[in-house]
């Protein structure tokens, strides 16, 4: 992940898996699901968020970011989570000029959380447990 831009690296200090199960009371195989559900579908929540914030869409953009913030929120409480919170306030106050910004910021933490949901499948506690 060297390639991302310095604030994403939060989100791999702020991620774990610990913090992730204690949010899913320690179920593993749902954190596993879920995690394989938001790597498949995140792609297509960004699109439209993206579209609604290209659009001028205020409404769509309060929903669009509700959406992912609720995806975003089974595995950490700051970084994404945070703003798509933002992005969503935005939209809910008809307050646009910032979305293009905030979406871009948003879109880096998105992958740089991905990042440890892949490696928490594929080791099954991912790298950043001493976090």
């Amino acid at each position: 992940m060297a390639d991302l831009p310095p604030h994403t690296d939060r989100i791999t200090m702020d991620w774990t898996p610990h913090r992730m199960l204690a949010r899913l009371d320690g179920d593993k195989e749902l954190a596993v699901q879920l995690a394989a559900i938001f790597i498949d579908e995140y792609p297509r929540m960004l699109e439209r968020l993206r579209a609604a914030v290209t659009a001028g869409s205020a409404d769509e953009v309060r929903r669009a970011a509700h959406a992912l913030k609720g995806s975003v929120s089974n595995f950490i409480d700051g970084g994404p989570t945070a703003t798509a919170f933002e992005l969503e306030t935005m939209g809910r106050n008809g307050q646009l000029d910032e979305t293009p910004l905030t979406l871009d910021r948003l879109e880096q933490e998105i992958v740089a959380l991905t990042a440890c949901l892949r490696d928490f499948q594929a080791k099954g506690t991912g790298s950043s447990e001493a976090s």
